[in-house]
């Protein structure tokens, strides 16, 4: 799919190499197209220089008729406000529509979010994420007749009507989270055979923020997460790929700052098909009113075993660790995972035999639950 949206920006940039080269309309053959003119969705929003005027603007289009469901196609690089630009990887016969992102910023001022060839929809200026102050939709959101639809023909270049603002001026005080899960599949592919990822779930950590389930792989558009006026600092999420059939396949966590005003990017790790499983003591000890330097000194753990796995004669897994020092045992498949601990005093006496477990789910990071033997 990247490579898709990858020759469909291609062509886009060819488009307008050659509409500045010289020639009569005669001399040039006309190409299968769908053009946006700002006269179509501009209305009574000024493109000028003053203060408050639109300035620039980002189009992107989706194929609504591409096998399999909607295809959104690499978006337009930013585009002065008064320039026309023309989208060439069309199929014919297709049904299209136009979404329209406009900005108070000259086009020069903004960079698409990877880089100049990346496609994205999503803008950075000076190097922070940027919100569009207007958005419109091409045909509106009430057209219905066939008259408003886009449809591509061949040899034609059809020039985008129909336009609807979807949203006006935005609360300059208003903040968001711009989370792609995308972003977080390094060298992991979309795939909705048996096996490979078809779908992601977004959870928030912050239960005020509703999860985003079933987005699709790879994702039309990024998540969004409307914070309003007075959002938290910061914003941690889990995100999880999974299989046509619902199974969890990797996860990784996300995180972002926010700040009031502001539409930030959320940061991804990779996503991993392992966990970690950490142990600390801190509460087992307070339980038991031990404490450290009275009475415990340092423990030892044995490696973590897959519940319902033999002990055998394995040798402890770490240790001795220092009394309120925290391990970390990794790269561990999911499952529930169970752990021996030895409390030891500063002899090297066992003062507290415990066992830990915790369930370890791909790409997080759990805390074991430890209780005296």
């Amino acid at each position: 799919m990247p490579g898709r949206r990858a020759v469909a920006l291609a062509a886009l940039t060819a488009l307008a190499a050659c509409s500045e080269t010289s020639g009569s309309d005669d001399e040039q053959e006309i190409q299968t197209s769908l053009t946006i003119d700002p006269l179509a969705f501009l209305g009574d929003v000024r493109c000028s220089n003053e203060p408050g005027a639109i300035r620039s603007y980002v189009a992107t289009l989706t194929d609504e008729s591409a096998v399999g469901g909607p295809f959104t196609l690499a978006s337009s690089p930013p585009v002065p406000c008064s320039s026309r630009v023309s989208f060439t990887y069309v199929v014919e016969g297709h049904e299209y529509t136009a979404r329209i992102d406009g900005y108070e910023q000259y086009a020069e001022e903004l960079t698409p979010i990877g880089d100049e060839t990346s496609g994205s929809r999503h803008m950075l200026l000076d190097g922070a994420p940027v919100a569009p102050r207007w958005t419109w939709a091409c045909p509106g959101p009430e057209a219905a007749e066939d008259a408003d639809k886009l449809v591509a023909k061949t040899g034609v270049n059809v020039v985008v009507q129909g336009c609807a603002p979807l949203a006006g001026p935005a609360d300059p005080a208003s903040s968001a989270i711009v989370l792609d899960p995308a972003s977080a599949l390094g060298a992991l592919r979309c795939d909705a055979d048996d096996g490979a990822i078809a779908s992601f779930d977004v959870v928030p950590q912050d239960s005020a923020l509703a999860p985003v389930l079933g987005v699709a792989c790879p994702p039309e558009e990024p998540v969004v997460y409307e914070l309003g006026a007075a959002p938290a600092p910061a914003y941690f999420f889990r995100l999880e790929a999974k299989d046509a059939a619902g199974e969890l396949l990797f996860g990784s966590s996300c995180f972002a700052t926010a700040s009031a005003g502001i539409t930030v990017t959320a940061t991804c790790d990779p996503l991993s098909a392992t966990g970690a499983l950490e142990l600390d003591l801190a509460g087992l000890l307070a339980d038991e009113d031990l404490a450290c330097g009275a009475g415990a000194s340092s423990y030892t753990a044995t490696e973590p075993l897959l519940d319902g796995e033999a002990a055998g004669s394995k040798l402890p897994y770490v240790g001795p660790v220092p009394c309120g020092d925290r391990v970390l045992l990794s790269a561990l498949a999911p499952g529930v995972y169970k752990t021996s601990v030895e409390v030891l005093d500063a002899t090297g006496t066992s003062v507290l035999p415990a066992d830990c477990s915790g369930e370890v789910r791909p790409g997080a990071t759990t805390r074991a639950a430890c209780a005296p033997r």
